[in-house]
């Protein structure tokens, strides 16, 4: 038996011609200290989701398992995702399924308007003829898609990098954000389904946040909630000046 100088992890080894391969890992008090100086990856097995593996196992077959992974078992699919190299791929998924969330999204308004079943008032969606609906559809909802998951990756980084939850870098953050978007599937239910899917798109981001960047909740909800205080600061700073200058108008004329 040996014991390592620079962890303390002990092994035991066979006599002979051995290879690295041969020596066997002891559990015991020390086996702690050896996980913490080696960290989360020691322990991880990181892969692609099936939707990086749609030339294998087919296009159809891919979303699907990636939809019910991520949905269903977003702790699972998340600590095992690798949190770089496919930068593409993650981006491919979540345009493709952020655009049709969003396509739902415009969709189910137009259709109950059209039927006069509208629950909400939508005067901007009642001026839009089908046509407009479909070019919409078809090139900004796609664009805005890609252009909002690069926009909200950069920020919630940013205050990640902040709050020292970052570790794996920008991709593995978007890499969430992304497969994320999975949750635009509830934009099938009419009305309420924008509702469930985004509340569900927060809980997916903070468990994959915390899974890929091996981090803690807290760090992750700080990022997000920083974000909100900041806004709140700017607002009452300007707000505060505002009412100072219309109260100090209003002794004025008094």
């Amino acid at each position: 038996r040996a014991v390592c100088p620079r962890c303390g992890q002990k092994f035991e080894f066979r006599a002979g011609n051995h290879t690295p391969s041969d020596y066997e890992t002891v559990d015991g008090p020390d086996e702690d200290i050896h996980k913490e100086d080696h960290g989360w990856e020691s322990k991880t097995d990181h892969r692609g989701s099936p939707w990086e593996a749609r030339t294998e196992i087919g296009i159809l077959r891919g979303i699907v398992n990636t939809l019910s992974q991520v949905l269903f078992s977003p702790g699972q699919f998340f600590k095992a995702l690798a949190p770089k190299g496919k930068l593409g791929e993650s981006m491919a998924f979540g345009l493709l399924m952020g655009a049709i969330g969003n396509m739902l999204a415009l969709f189910w308004p137009v259709i109950l308007m059209s039927g006069g079943l509208s629950p909400f008032q939508q005067p901007l969606l009642e001026q839009l003829t089908m046509g407009m609906v479909f070019l919409i559809m078809m090139v900004v909802v796609p664009f805005c898609v890609l252009v909002a998951m690069f926009v909200y990756s950069a920020i919630l980084h940013f205050f990640l990098f902040l709050v020292r939850g970052g570790r794996h870098g920008f991709e593995a953050t978007f890499r969430v954000i992304a497969y994320s978007q999975a949750a635009q599937i509830w934009s099938l239910l009419p009305v309420v389904g924008g509702w469930i899917g985004g509340v569900w798109q927060v809980i997916l981001q903070v468990i994959g946040l915390r899974e890929i960047h091996h981090t803690s909740y807290f760090r992750v909800i700080m990022a997000f909630i920083l974000p909100v205080v900041v806004l709140f600061v700017l607002a009452l700073s300007a707000l505060i000046p505002l009412v100072l200058y219309l109260f100090q108008q209003w002794s004025v004329q008094l």
